[in-house]
């Protein structure tokens, strides 16, 4: 078993994280510090090993969406890194995050007495950070209301709050809506002017200097998406996403190719069937419109995405067979697929196709300083419902470094 192949994986560049993070610290005032954004299986790339390089590549602040997400980078070891939670916590889970030794980010004065029960009775201090609404509409409350709420807060005995934000909702898009935000928060902002601050997302900071304050909170940059498109030749795409061809056919013209007969044959192609489909994230959107990358040429696929096979026409690529590694994400040869391109034939935005990939993909680590012998082992996962993961190695294909101990990896 040890030698069979990898049917569907994705591989996760130590190096191209590094130097993202490189670029993104090149953008910061040296004061600032850097909240770098895990949240979401570090955006489909792996919490614990992605959370693990960039702590060891200098990042400041983890910044996750929820408690268990804290809970998991707690339990790999990450015990002295400050962890920021980004959304809004049940009122049941203030222990935990009094537990975690994490800052949840809080927007009104019922959530702050929550944390401050919490905090009393665990006999410890809450750090928290508090947020203010000035066009997101999605946390905080508006300006004289959220003044009122933040000095009640401040009030309270167990409770710090360390640093008010915002959330701009068009800084990749919308410059003028930007700075309007920014013009919100700085018109309140003499009620709290000893407070640290934070606003900056990844596009945040390609457009004002002025908006990198006491913290940045970056995560699509650092994982080589470009939040604006000039960044593409900045930037480093972490993830490739990869998969085999598994039997190749000759059909003949007026056969259809799979569920619902959409491809018809105009004239005789040879076919591959590869090893993926949506279940392991791989968009039936992407039906009919998208191509991979096979010996370094592009190949359409033909007829619907299913659940666990896709077909693609290599009637021009000389050579294909069994077996053969077929590049969904990422480069092969002198071609690229970036995330960007999936995401406009799905009508959806790059942070979904790789926080899509699926659990049963196994990500392999390449290049991790953080890691043994800079990872390479293959990694997938199951999850606990009390938020903590225990990993299960997959086979290893030929070539592949096998890391000298269990690698803890969450669910994709």
């Amino acid at each position: 078993m040890k030698d069979r192949p990898l049917r569907c994986w994705a591989e996760i560049d130590g190096s191209a994280l590094r130097h993202n993070l490189s670029v993104v610290r090149s953008r910061i005032p040296q004061e600032t510090k850097l909240v770098a954004v895990v949240k979401a299986n570090a955006y489909g790339h792996g919490l614990v090993p992605v959370a693990r390089e960039l702590v060891k590549g200098g990042a400041d602040v983890l910044g996750v969406s929820n408690v268990e997400e804290a809970a998991e980078l707690r339990a790999a070891g990450l015990g002295t890194t400050p962890i920021l939670l980004l959304s809004a916590c049940l009122p049941g889970e203030f222990p935990m995050a009094i537990e975690c030794r994490a800052w949840p980010t809080i927007s009104t004065y019922e959530e702050a007495k929550r944390l401050n029960a919490a905090a009393q009775k665990s006999g410890q201090r809450a750090i928290a950070h508090f947020k203010i609404d000035t066009g997101m509409g999605r946390l905080g409350l508006w300006g004289a209301e959220a003044v009122k709420e933040l000095k009640r807060a401040e009030r309270l005995p167990a409770v710090d709050i360390e640093a008010v934000c915002t959330h701009f909702s068009s800084a990749d898009e919308d410059p003028e809506r930007t700075e309007a935000q920014w013009a919100e928060l700085m018109r309140w902002r003499p009620h709290f002017a000893e407070k640290a601050l934070h606003v900056a997302n990844s596009a945040t900071l390609w457009r004002k200097t002025v908006y990198a304050c006491s913290f940045v909170r970056v995560g699509l940059a650092l994982y080589g998406l470009p939040p604006m498109p000039f960044l593409r030749r900045l930037l480093r795409p972490v993830m490739s996403w990869k998969t085999r061809v598994t039997l190749l056919r000759h059909l003949c013209a007026g056969r259809t190719v799979s569920y619902g007969a959409t491809y018809l044959l105009r004239k005789a192609q040879r076919l591959a069937t590869l090893a993926v489909g949506y279940g392991d994230g791989y968009f039936r959107a992407l039906s009919n419109r998208a191509q991979v990358l096979v010996r370094g040429n592009r190949c359409r696929i033909r007829g619907r995405v299913t659940m666990d096979q896709t077909v693609v026409d290599v009637t021009s690529t000389t050579g294909c067979k069994v077996g053969d590694e077929v590049v969904l994400l990422g480069a092969q040869g002198d071609q690229v697929i970036h995330a960007e391109e999936l995401a406009r034939i799905a009508g959806t935005i790059g942070y979904e196709i790789v926080t899509a990939v699926g659990s049963r993909v196994p990500r392999i680590y390449r290049e991790f300083h953080s890691l043994p012998q800079g990872g390479g082992a293959p990694v997938k996962s199951k999850t606990r419902r009390t938020g903590s993961r225990q990993s299960r190695s997959s086979s290893s294909e030929e070539g592949l470094r096998e890391s000298s101990r269990n690698i803890r990896s969450p669910h994709p």
